[in-house]
């Protein structure tokens, strides 16, 4: 089983576009198709003609990034070893997370996917750029159209498991260069339950709403303002033996506002380009008492978090062969934790930092880039880090960067709290090498290597645990990437992930990142008719057992999509999902097995 499991995750993949606007690292990705291992876009017509459920099920077909669910974190990303608090995740522009989470993340399936207009990952340490948060990795994801027309669009699925799901968007182009968007968006279903062999279902409601006005000049930018809210009924997870079990009225409710601006000066000198943002979270978790061993006293928390982010960067120079951009960033956070309506912390945290980056090329064959970061937080001294990036021949790539991420706020103050954590440092390595083998055919490997010390974890016996920098940690592995299109309007994409990510203090794996993952994608389309395969699969992983650390068993998946198009207007499709029925995602966590659903879009 271990062997075929193996074997069948390194033919798998997914479609995946990018490019890189200079040699190197950088903040700005450009829309012309290429596809590497080390930094991945996916644009508005995969994204729609792929019809994906949600933006975690286009993730977790990359190489060497991993997608994984508990009762308590429905979805916590792995990016080439790291943790799933190592990436930042930024919506048109801004830094967007919950600041009262253990990762400083959020359900990234709170945001409508019909909505998303581009999806770019960046793989490897990012913090120069980027801060902490980016420990390895970015995910860029940006919903603001960018030709602007007057239309008005309905769309409606339904499918199994009770599943409903409605959007309305509305764009009023006042002009070529004015616009305003609304977008609404719910979806209700009955999930299947977790545990294998249970008929029990649990709700899961979310609706989100967003409103942007838009526009292009001598500045040119947006002002949006998002609300997501999820309601979901959960299972839980045992303190005694690590096992999901099926739960009677264990609710979780979450709510984000947020409003943020992202203004570019092109016109001015030095170019400035200005994001920010205010973004309010709350959490609730009400449980009352059924299960006398695991919830004896009943459940009654509320996290709640405001955050403020600001951001400017400019462009001193910019010459033939040189440019050099800077910036600073400040990133405020504050943190309140109440049970049964009594507040237990609240306290606050600062970032700041600046950042300085040169571009240098010599020639079309030979480019270097060089950047570094200043940070601190709250009244900690200052720590720096670096990246470099080098680039031979276009096509040959290596970078070499350094990473520093401080403790989020529950994890320095919650129960499990502990106010004397450092901060998590890295050093990464990178080298990157495409072929251009024809017109229809482009391959590219990444060779990559991290080291982390100082890494967060939570420790201890159950009903005592707290969380420690115990772990230091080294992944190495390989991302490959590999498109062909072997005739019109059809495209093959496969992607392979092996990796090695070690846990060096406790001699083991880390937990929950696969050796082996991959995918394979097959997209067609003629004349109306539009369609997609994929197989996605990953191979064994360790996690917490009942007695201690176990392996779980690879898996492989299947999905399809089919569109046919009546007219301009009128669209319908269909997509099914996991066509291989269930597997286990982490410990007796099991994915939801086959669904399918019906949907149509219609343009006015």
């Amino acid at each position: 089983m271990k062997y075929s499991s193996l074997i069948l995750s390194a033919l798998l993949g997914v479609s995946a576009q990018a490019q890189e606007s200079i040699p190197s690292f950088e903040t700005v990705v450009e829309d012309v198709v290429f596809n590497t291992s080390n930094k991945v876009v996916i644009d508005e017509e995969t994204i729609k003609e792929s019809r994906a459920p949600n933006i975690t099920t286009l993730l977790s077909s990359q190489a060497n990034i991993t997608v994984t669910s508990t009762p308590f974190q429905p979805n916590s990303i792995f990016i080439r070893g790291g943790d799933s608090s190592h990436v930042m995740i930024i919506v048109d522009g801004v830094p967007f997370y919950d600041a009262s989470t253990i990762q400083r993340t959020f359900n990234l399936n709170s945001l409508d996917i019909k909505s998303v207009r581009r999806i770019e990952i960046i793989k490897g340490g990012q913090t120069v750029l980027y801060g902490g948060q980016a420990l390895s990795g970015v995910i860029k994801i940006d919903t603001i159209p960018q030709e602007f027309k007057t239309k008005t669009g309905l769309e409606g699925q339904i499918g199994t498991q009770n599943f409903r799901d409605i959007t309305a968007v509305h764009t009023e182009a006042l002009d070529d260069n004015n616009a305003f968007i609304i977008r609404g968006h719910g979806a209700w279903r009955d999930a299947e339950s977790p545990v294998l062999g249970s008929s029990e279902t649990y709700a899961r409601n979310n609706w989100n709403a967003e409103g942007a006005y838009a526009w292009k000049g001598a500045v040119e930018g947006n002002l949006k303002a998002m609300f997501l809210q999820d309601l979901n009924e959960s299972p839980a997870s045992s303190r005694v033996n690590n096992r999901i079990y099926d739960t009677v009225d264990f609710d979780q409710f979450t709510r984000q506002i947020g409003v943020s601006s992202n203004l570019r000066f092109t016109q001015t000198p030095w170019e400035p380009r200005l994001a920010l943002s205010t973004q309010n979270s709350l959490r609730d978790y009400d449980w009352p008492t059924v299960v006398p061993v695991d919830n004896p006293t009943g459940t009654e928390e509320d996290y709640g978090a405001n955050l403020r982010t600001v951001r400017l960067d400019f462009t001193p120079y910019k010459g033939d062969n040189l440019t050099i951009i800077g910036g600073l960033s400040y990133i405020y956070e504050d943190f309140v934790f109440r049970s049964k309506g009594v507040e237990q912390v609240n306290t606050f945290s600062e970032q700041r930092g600046l950042f300085l980056k040169g571009d240098y090329a010599w020639n079309k064959d030979f480019s270097l880039a060089v950047g570094g970061r200043v940070e601190n937080w709250s009244d900690q001294d200052p720590v720096g880090t670096y990246q470099i990036g080098l680039t031979l021949f276009e096509h040959t790539k290596l970078e070499v960067a350094s990473g520093y991420k401080i403790p989020s706020l529950f994890q320095l103050y919650s129960r499990y709290g502990n106010p004397d954590l450092k901060a998590e440092n890295a050093n990464q390595y990178s080298l990157m090498q495409e072929w251009n083998i024809n017109e229809s055919q482009n391959l590219s490997v990444t060779l990559f290597y991290s080291e982390f010390s100082n890494l967060l974890q939570i420790t201890g016996a159950p009903g005592n645990m707290k969380y420690n920098n115990v772990a230091k940690s080294e992944t190495r592995g390989v991302d490959v990437a590999y498109t062909i299109r072997p005739f019109a309007e059809a495209s093959i994409v496969a992607t392979y992930g092996y990796q090695e990510p070690r846990d060096l203090e406790n001699d083991r794996w880390l937990l929950r990142r696969p050796l082996v993952n991959g995918s394979l994608r097959y997209l067609q389309g003629w004349g109306k008719h539009s369609g997609s395969v994929e197989l996605i699969g990953a191979g064994t992983r360790s996690d917490f057992g009942a007695t201690g650390i176990v392996t779980l068993p690879g898996y492989v998946t299947a999905n399809a999509a089919y569109s046919y198009a009546f007219n301009e207007r009128l669209t319908m499709y269909t997509r099914l999902n996991n066509l291989a029925d269930r597997y286990e995602e982490t410990y007796t966590y099991y994915s939801e097995g086959f669904n399918g659903s019906l949907g149509a879009e219609y343009w006015f």
